[in-house]
Formats: structure tokens, C-alpha cells, sequence
């Protein structure tokens, strides 16, 4: 009996199993994951992607390699269905109204790093703030994510669980722009950092803000508004424009931000102020002179 069973279980399944689930290089995984080699060898090399050294280089089988997809897509204690569909989410669930930095301090690429996700592990959507900063700053050593037009997506490659508490985004505005390493050479100014937590979001809600961030009026209104109540709003309005289909053409033509009503009104105080300043000393000075006549 046991023999009988023995025979049935083992033999047949081994061979079949190796010829239905051929092993890849590591080009090959690339290929298939879409990933750059070198992340995927230091993925591998750390114990983190299933692989099997033979004669010195790396083999993967796809089957194990699609479970450890869906291991990052979604948690254990998680199905994929309760997953939400990136296209339908709205984006106010996305963007609270303190995921708003209207004035960064950060003037170098990483110290923007650092201040994004300084304000998402403050507000409790990221669990390991260190283990965050330092996949965003890999992903960004592969290529810049600074868009011409002064915008820049920052994300991470890798999906960890645990390390990501809830899907968030967090915006950032630098008033001087910052060097990023945009294809144009221009400073950035506006900075979107992703923490999406699931792949399935993470295509859906790029493909969105890069479609209603397309237009440059809408870029130099964001860099013009002085609340972030404003800016979340317009954000939210020009994404809900792109979904319905309904947004405004797209202007080639150079723009810059305008001021909004309250900026224009301290502009024009300040410029009041500069003008009425110096026409005061003549006056004094004739005042003086009448007293001395006197």
C-alpha cells in the first residue's frame, strides 16, 4: 500500500513539475519583471527573491517567482479583492489635508526625502521610516523620477510588508526649486512621494497624477497657491477632471505661476509700502526748514 502510494506521489511529479516550470536567468527575470538586473541580484543576494545558484549564476523558476509576486501584492492576512482598484479610489483617501507641505525646508534631493517621509511616519502611514527613505533613494539612483515642468514622483521599487502602515501620498512644494535631475535641466518644484503599498495601485494612481500634472497651468497654479487646503484641492479637482474625461487642453506655451488674490494683495502692499517710504524725508526736511524761518 504505502509502495503503491509511494509510487503514485513521487516519480511522476518531479519530472513533470521540472519540465512545466523551466528555470530563468537573471536577464530573463528582468525582462519579466520589468526590474533593472542589478536591483534583482541585490533582491536575491539578501535572500529576499526566491533563486538557485547553479555554477555561479543565478536561476529563478517562474512559479515561484509569480507566489512571490502575489506575496508583495497583498499581505498574508489580506485577499487580493479587498485590494482597491487604483482607477475607481478617489484621491482624497489618498491625500488627507495634512499630507500637504506648502513651504519645504529641504534643499537637497535627499533632505526632500526625508521631509516627505517625515510627515507620513508622523502621521502614522509609514511603520519604518529608515527602511522607506532608503528604497526611495535606490529607486531614484536608478534614474531620476523628476519630470520636465518642475514635478517629481518619488516611489519605491520594492513592496515590504509591514513597512508601509496604509496607502498614502504626500506633497511637497519647494518655493526655489530644487536641482532633482530632471531631463531639462530645471529645478523641481513640486514633489509627489508615493507609499501606495500595493502594485495594484501603484500604475492606476502614477498614470493619474501624471495625466492631470500634464498641463503647465495647472503646474504654475500648484506653485502659486498659498494654502494647502488650495493646493489639495485643485489636485483633487484636475484628477477628478482626468478620470470623467473632461479636463482642460493641454497650452504649450511657457507659463508662470501667477499669484493668487491673497499673495497679490501682499505684493501690493509691500510695493505701497516701498513707495510711500522714501517721499517722507523731503516733507520732514520742509517742515524743518518753515520752522527755522519762523
Amino acid at each position: 500500500m504505502n509502495s503503491t502510494a509511494g509510487s503514485y506521489y513521487i516519480p511522476p511529479a518531479l519530472p513533470k513539475k521540472h519540465d512545466d516550470d523551466p528555470l530563468m536567468t537573471l536577464r530573463e527575470l528582468a525582462a519579466y519583471l520589468h526590474l533593472d538586473e542589478n536591483t534583482l541580484s541585490k533582491l536575491v543576494s539578501g535572500g529576499k527573491l526566491p533563486g538557485v545558484q547553479i555554477e555561479r549564476q543565478w536561476r529563478f523558476k517562474r512559479s515561484q517567482i509569480d507566489a512571490w509576486i502575489a506575496d508583495q501584492l497583498v499581505g498574508e492576512d489580506e485577499n487580493f479583492a479587498d485590494v482597491p482598484d487604483g482607477m475607481k479610489l478617489p484621491l482624497e483617501d489618498l491625500l488627507p489635508d495634512q499630507a500637504i507641505i506648502p513651504g519645504l525646508k529641504a534643499k537637497t534631493p535627499l533632505a526632500v526625502v526625508e521631509e516627505l517621509a517625515a510627515r507620513a511616519y508622523s502621521a502614522g502611514w509609514l511603520a519604518d521610516k529608515p527602511w522607506f527613505v532608503g528604497a526611495v533613494v535606490e529607486r531614484e539612483s536608478l534614474a531620476s523620477t523628476a519630470m520636465e515642468g518642475g514635478v517629481a514622483f518619488l516611489h519605491t521599487r520594492a513592496k515590504d510588508k509591514g513597512k508601509i502602515a496604509r496607502p498614502f501620498i504626500v506633497v511637497g512644494r519647494s518655493w526655489e526649486g530644487i536641482n532633482f535631475g530632471a531631463p531639462d535641466g530645471a529645478p523641481t518644484f513640486l514633489f509627489f512621494l508615493l507609499g501606495l503599498k500595493y502594485d495594484r495601485l501603484h500604475l492606476p494612481i502614477l498614470g493619474r497624477l501624471a495625466r492631470a500634472l500634464r498641463n503647465p497651468a495647472t503646474i504654475a497654479r500648484l506653485r502659486a497657491l498659498s494654502s494647502p487646503d488650495q493646493i489639495r484641492a485643485l489636485l483633487l479637482k484636475e484628477d477628478a477632471a482626468t478620470r470623467a474625461g473632461t479636463a482642460a487642453p493641454v497650452l504649450t506655451s511657457d507659463f508662470k505661476p501667477k499669484l493668487d488674490r491673497q499673495l497679490r494683495l501682499r505684493a501690493i502692499r509691500r510695493l505701497q509700502q516701498s513707495k510711500t517710504v522714501p517721499p517722507e524725508a523731503p516733507v520732514t526736511a520742509a517742515r524743518g526748514k518753515r520752522k527755522t524761518k519762523k
